[in-house]
């Protein structure tokens, strides 16, 4: 009978969320529980990928580096391209974050064609200008989702 209980209030919960259009997620910028996954996925991809870019890069391996800078670009791609218009974001909050991820695009950018030239120094420093773009943002969105 308690499991049963617990489903009907489930269902009751996730009717009353379509039916008012209440955001799932607070102040999310995920279009779905899906999508939320898939983000932090990504951000760990980022994440490992610098830090395996970095010690490629002391490691003297400029061709994984330049691997690992394509797909540090390629992943940065789905935090670029979130739908903003299903969020509950403001207008202010939705404006931040396109600054934000336009820099994390920038960035990107950067590290990738320093790992083309094969400048080691560049690539680092690009590579913790990448670091301090996700941290920025990561220090906004978390301030807010509070």
């Amino acid at each position: 009978m308690e499991r049963l209980h617990s489903i009907l209030l489930s269902g009751v919960l996730i009717l009353l969320t379509l039916c008012t259009g209440a955001p799932a997620f607070g102040k999310e910028i995920y279009e779905s529980p899906e999508s939320e996954q898939k983000v932090k996925d990504t951000m760990t991809v980022l994440q490992d990928g610098l830090d395996d870019l970095e010690d490629a890069v002391l490691q003297g391996d400029i061709d994984l580096a330049v691997k690992l800078a394509r797909e540090i670009d390629e992943a940065s791609h789905l935090i670029c391209n979130i739908d903003l218009s299903r969020s509950a974001l403001s207008k202010d909050e939705q404006q931040e974050f396109e600054r934000l991820r336009k820099t994390l695009h920038f960035r990107t950018n950067k590290l990738t064609q320093a790992a083309n030239k094969g400048n080691n120094d560049e690539i680092l420093d690009q590579s913790y200008k990448v670091r301090e773009a996700c941290d920025t943002c990561h220090a906004e969105f978390k301030k807010k989702k509070k």
